[in-house]
């Protein structure tokens, strides 16, 4: 589950006291909002990691580099994914009260529709593509090769997540998360059966991809439709306008944010390749632990956003500030600790990487001691621009990803032209999650301030 998946999940609410709660109460009304969010993208953090695991105790990590070449077109299909679940949850929530419930079902299926002709089409680009790069281009033709199959294999998975995105508007996400679990139980199982038995590569994750997705699909259909059979339908006219208006203030804005990512994505990742087979690899594995550590901040700055919110709607200056004058300090901290901590975590190297493939573990060492600060950066400004963007700075974070994105690409493209090191990528990824990491502390200061004086008044 991605940052705006969190963001923008049901409208939960708490009975908060009329003062101002106490640090404890605080914090405690957080964690407890965050748990839900949390458990959700733990399921698919288990999923990545899991596949990772599997494919780094193959003799051959032939596939562990495919699927690593394969990242930025994984951020390009994760953006359409998202923009389109994060559509349907935030319909299926506006279903619940104010619009007839049962267009959930239709919103999902016309959503679902959409993704599977985007995705088929990026998929038939990329086919046609081979036949656009020049022979000498071995790593990119590569790339292209791997590219369609890896896309289709990923269109049911794109549906159930739609689906899945309305049993989260519906306030379902625990019972949505069971089929959820199941397919993810079953995508592992597929992929381990084809690895250690089989001896497949890449192919495993293919067709691990599709049974997972493929067996649990009917599951949580069947789970939405029982939740909104009972209610009204929706007529024709209403449901495309407010679907449309939707795909276009919710969705857009979600597939630009992530798309973003996709472009430096498409730069470093070619470019680690150069450096050998094991340096790629690993910074995969690394990015892909990151995404795990940066789970409990995005839940928390969800968390956070959705408390604001509502003390805001009851009229409770006060009791808002408080939320994020002791919550988001209090939770920065405790991520500078974990941070610290993470070198001695070596037990969570040996499940992603094992001692056996000496090689990739001793590159992923190396790139995690390179990349450490970046773990406390990257997962305390991922909760930064979460509370931002339900807040109303959105644009003014879009900016700053924009910004440092395309920067960090300028560096890394300037870096190769001066000769490419491990050391002097690393240098660059360090420089502009800080830069990301100060410029998000800026705006939630510049926040904190306009609230005061809104208070004030």
């Amino acid at each position: 589950m991605s940052a705006v998946d969190a963001t923008t999940g049901p409208e939960t609410r708490l009975d908060l006291p009329p003062a101002a709660p106490s640090a404890g109460r605080a914090l405690g009304h957080i964690l407890i909002l965050a748990i839900p969010f949390a458990l959700g993208a733990a399921v698919t953090s288990v999923l990545n990691l899991g596949k990772i695991a599997l494919l780094s105790r193959v003799a051959d990590t032939g596939a562990l580099t495919a699927l690593s070449l394969l990242q930025p077109a994984f951020v390009l299909i994760l953006a359409v994914m998202e923009g389109l679940a994060i559509t349907n949850q935030v319909f299926s929530a506006r279903s619940r009260k104010a619009w007839p419930r049962r267009g959930v079902l239709r919103a999902s299926r016309r959503l679902s529709m959409v993704g599977l002709i985007v995705l088929t089409g990026i998929a038939a680009l990329s086919y046609l593509a081979r036949y656009l790069i020049p022979a000498d281009a071995v790593g990119l033709m590569q790339i292209v090769e791997l590219l369609p199959g890896f896309v289709l294999s990923l269109t049911l998975f794109t549906v159930f997540d739609i689906y899945f995105g309305a049993m989260r508007g519906q306030g379902k996400i625990l019972l949505g998360l069971l089929p959820f679990a199941g397919l993810v139980a079953i995508d592992l199982a597929v992929t381990y059966v084809l690895v250690a038995d089989y001896g497949l590569g890449f192919e495993a994750v293919l067709l691990g991809n599709l049974a997972g997705a493929g067996a649990m699909l009917p599951v949580i259909i069947w789970l939405l439709h029982r939740e909104v059979k009972d209610g009204a339908d929706s007529p024709d006219e209403p449901f495309r306008i407010r679907l449309r208006q939707l795909q276009i203030g919710v969705g857009l804005p979600v597939f630009s944010s992530l798309v973003v990512g996709f472009v430096s994505a498409a730069v470093a990742f070619p470019l680690l390749a150069r450096l050998g087979q094991d340096v790629v690899a690993s910074f995969f594995v690394v990015l892909r632990y990151r995404i795990a550590f940066m789970i409990p901040a995005i839940a928390i700055g969800s968390a956070i956003a959705i408390l604001v919110n509502q003390a805001a709607e009851e009229g409770e200056g006060r009791t808002r500030l408080r939320y994020l004058v002791i919550g988001v300090p209090v939770m920065l901290l405790l991520y500078v600790g974990a941070t610290l901590a993470l070198p001695h975590w070596s037990f969570m190297l040996d499940l992603l990487v094992p001692a056996e493939a000496s090689a990739l573990r001793g590159a992923t060492q190396g790139m995690l001691e390179l990349l450490l600060v970046t773990f406390f950066l990257v997962a305390g400004g991922a909760m930064l621009q979460v509370i931002l963007e339900q807040l109303g700075r959105g644009g003014q974070v879009l900016a700053i990803t924009v910004l440092t994105e395309f920067g960090t690409c300028a560096a890394l493209v300037w870096v190769t032209t001066e000769g490419a090191t491990v050391g002097r990528i690393s240098q660059v990824l360090i420089g502009f999650a800080a830069l990301s990491f100060g410029l998000l502390t800026l705006q939630f200061l510049l926040l904190l301030r306009k609230m005061r004086s809104a208070d004030a008044v």
